[in-house]
C-alpha cells in the first residue's frame, strides 16, 4: 500500500487463485541480472545514473504492496544504495554547469521507489534518502527547466530501444529518449504527495509549463516521456486539485490516443515513427492515465481504454518469461504483430511489473455519492481477487470470481462488512456491451434493490453474493483509417496466426459468428485467437507472428 495516492482505496489480500502474470514478472525480477550488486553499480557509474535501481526499488515495491511479501532483493537494493552515493547524496556525476537530462529522469525513479519502500516498509531511512534527492538535485534542476531547448524531428535519429545522450544545447544535455526530462515529474510528485511542500508544487508547475509549451508531436517526443508527464500531472491534480494539471493531462493522453497508439494498445516508441517498436513502459504509463482520467472524469471511454490496454497492449507485451518485451507497431498499413526485442530488462520488464501491480489495486473506486447521499463503490475491473475496502461507512471485504475477458460473468463475494449503511455497487459495463441483456442476481441476507442493469443498492453482510452477466462476443473496430478494421472478442484484439496474405479478409465471415467461449474463432482454415496469449507460450513466442489488421468488409 502507498498512503500518499489520496485515491487508493483497495488493499489486495492473499487469495488461493493468486495471479500468474504477477508470480512471472516477480520470477523474472528475482533473476540473477537484477542482483543488487551490479544494478547499483549500473545506477552510479552507466550512462542512465539513478534509473536502473530506481525502476527496480519501485517495482519490487509495488509488487510487494500486491503479493505481502517483501523480496530480499528490495532489502539489499535499499541498504546498499548509501554506499554507491555521491558526495552530494545522488548518483553519478556532479555536473556543476550542465544539466543532464537522463540523469534527472533516473532520479525521478528513485525518487518514487524510495518513497514506495518507504510506504511499503514505514522505514524513515528511504524516506529520508528520496527527500535528499528531491530537495538537491531535482528541485534546484527544475527552476532551469525555461531553459530547455526545444527538439526538432531528427533528435530521435540516433536513438535505440535504450537511450543515449546525443548532444548538449545551452545547459542541457539532451537524450535520444526526447523529453525524458519530463520524468522527472515522477519524483517531484511523489515528493509533493509525501510532503505537501508548496516548493516543490511550484517546481512541478515549472515544467508543467515546459510540457504544455512544445509541439510534442511534431518535435517526435518520446512516448513514455510524453506519457509520465501526462500521468504525473493527472496525480499533482488529484493532490493539489489543480485544474491546469488535468486540462495538460486530458490533452495529452488526446494526442497520444490520436498520434501514438497501436492497434493493439500499445504505443510507438516516438511520435512520427512508425517505423520504431512498441514501449510497455508508456503502454504501463497509458493504463494507469487511463484509469485515473477514468476516476476523475467518469467518462466510459478511458474505462474501455483502459481494459483494452490491459489485455492487449500490456498482455501481449509481457511473455512467458515474466518479462515485458518491444512489439512492432501496428496500424492501416501495418497489420503484423510480432516481437522487436524480447525482453526489455533495461526498463520495461520493471516498468510493466508497476503495471501489474496498479491493475491489482485499482480494480475499485468511489465515484461519490448519489443525489440520495448514498456511497456508491464502482467496480472497474474484472480480475480474481480479494481486496478490502476502505469506505466511507466502514471496512469491506470482497472476493471477486470472474469469466472475464473471455465471458462477462463475475461473482462478488462479501467476506467480511463493517458497513451499517446501505451501499450502492455499481459493475461499470463496457460501452460494446448490451445493457438491455445484462443479469443481476444476489444472494443476501438484508434487502436488495436493483434500479438498473449491474446495479445494485443494498446494506452488504457477509455471505452476501452479487452477480452480474454481460454479453461478450465477436465485434469489428474501425482501426483507424476507415478501409481497415481490427476484430475483437469483447475487449480482447485478436490475431489470426501465421503469414497468410488471403487472412486479410476474415473481416467478412467473422462480424456474423457466433460469439466463442474461449475467444477463438475457426473457419476455413483460419484461426483467430486473443494476442494477449502469447504470454501462455514457451520458447516459440519469439517466433510469434500474427495479422491484427484486416480488410474492412465490403459496404462498411
Amino acid at each position: 500500500m502507498i498512503p500518499w495516492f489520496p485515491s487508493r482505496l483497495a488493499t489486495v489480500l492473499p487469495d488461493d487463485r493468486g495471479d500468474p502474470r504477477i508470480a512471472a514478472s516477480l520470477r523474472r525480477l528475482q533473476a540473477s541480472d537484477y542482483d543488487a550488486e551490479p544494478v547499483l553499480r549500473d545506477g552510479a557509474t552507466g550512462t542512465w545514473p539513478g534509473d536502473y535501481p530506481g525502476r527496480l526499488i519501485l517495482a519490487l515495491s509495488r509488487l510487494a504492496s500486491v503479493t505481502g511479501e517483501e523480496p530480499r532483493r528490495l532489502r539489499q537494493l535499499v541498504d546498499g544504495l548509501p554506499g554507491v552515493l555521491n558526495a552530494h547524496g545522488h548518483l553519478g556525476p556532479v555536473h556543476r554547469e550542465a544539466v543532464d537530462e537522463q540523469q534527472l529522469a533516473g532520479h525521478g525513479w528513485l525518487v518514487s521507489g524510495l518513497l514506495a519502500h518507504h510506504g511499503l516498509t514505514g522505514e524513515d531511512h528511504s524516506r529520508v534518502l528520496a527527500l535528499d534527492i528531491a530537495y538537491r538535485l531535482l528541485l534546484p534542476a527544475a527552476t532551469r527547466a525555461p531553459d530547455y531547448p526545444r527538439r526538432r524531428p531528427g533528435d530521435d535519429s540516433e536513438g535505440q530501444a535504450s537511450g543515449k545522450v546525443v548532444g548538449r544545447s545551452g545547459r542541457w544535455l539532451l537524450s535520444s529518449d526526447t523529453y525524458c526530462v519530463f520524468i522527472a515529474l515522477e519524483g517531484l510528485v511523489a515528493a509533493y504527495a509525501h510532503t505537501r511542500d508548496l516548493t516543490l508544487a511550484a517546481a512541478i508547475e515549472t515544467l508543467a509549463a515546459l510540457v504544455v509549451r512544445d509541439d510534442l508531436r511534431g518535435a517526435r517526443a518520446q512516448l513514455h516521456a510524453t506519457l509520465t508527464a501526462a500521468r504525473c500531472l493527472h496525480a499533482f491534480h488529484e493532490l493539489s486539485g489543480s485544474a491546469s494539471a488535468l486540462e495538460a493531462a486530458r490533452e495529452l493522453y488526446e494526442l497520444y490516443a490520436a498520434h501514438g497508439r497501436t492497434a493493439n494498445h500499445a504505443t510507438w516508441n516516438w511520435f512520427g515513427r512508425p517505423d520504431s517498436w512498441t514501449e510497455p513502459c508508456a503502454v504501463t504509463d497509458s493504463l494507469i492515465l487511463a484509469l485515473g482520467l477514468w476516476r476523475t472524469t467518469r467518462e466510459p471511454r478511458y474505462l474501455d481504454d483502459a481494459h483494452a490496454i490491459e489485455h492487449n497492449g500490456l498482455g501481449h507485451a509481457q511473455k512467458a518469461h515474466g518479462g515485458f518485451g518491444l512489439d512492432t507497431t501496428t496500424g492501416p498499413g501495418r497489420p503484423w504483430l510480432t516481437g522487436h526485442h524480447p525482453d526489455a530488462a533495461w526498463c520495461c520488464s520493471m516498468r510493466g511489473a508497476v503495471g501489474l501491480a496498479e491493475l491489482r489495486e485499482r480494480g475499485y473506486s468511489l465515484p461519490g455519492p448519489g443525489p440520495d447521499g448514498v456511497t456508491t463503490l464502482s467496480v472497474d475491473l474484472y480480475r480474481d481477487g480479494t481486496h478490502r475496502l476502505a469506505l466511507p461507512g466502514g471496512p469491506l471485504v470482497l472476493r471477486q470470481r470472474t469469466t472475464y475477458p473471455t465471458g462477462g460473468r463475475t461473482v462478488l463475494d462479501v467476506v467480511e462488512s463493517g458497513l451499517r449503511e446501505p451501499l450502492r455497487i455499481v459493475f461499470t459495463l463496457p460501452s460494446w456491451t448490451g445493457p438491455t441483456r445484462t443479469v443481476t442476481t444476489w444472494t443476501a441476507r438484508g434487502p436488495v434493490v436493483s434500479p438498473a442493469p449491474g446495479e445494485l443498492l443494498t446494506v452488504p453482510a457477509a455471505g452476501d453474493s452479487w452477480t452480474v452477466d454481460f454479453p461478450v462476443g465477436p465485434r469489428v473496430r474501425d482501426a483507424g483509417d476507415g478501409e481497415a478494421v481490427a476484430l475483437h472478442h469483447g475487449t480482447l484484439l485478436l490475431g489470426a496466426e501465421g503469414a497468410r496474405e488471403e487472412d486479410a479478409g476474415a473481416a467478412r465471415w467473422f462480424g456474423g459468428a457466433e460469439a466463442a467461449v474461449d475467444g477463438v474463432y475457426r473457419r476455413g482454415g483460419v484461426t483467430l485467437a486473443p494476442v494477449r496469449d502469447v504470454f501462455t507460450r514457451g520458447p516459440e513466442a519469439a517466433r510469434y507472428r500474427s495479422r491484427v489488421v484486416f480488410d474492412a468488409p465490403p459496404g462498411d
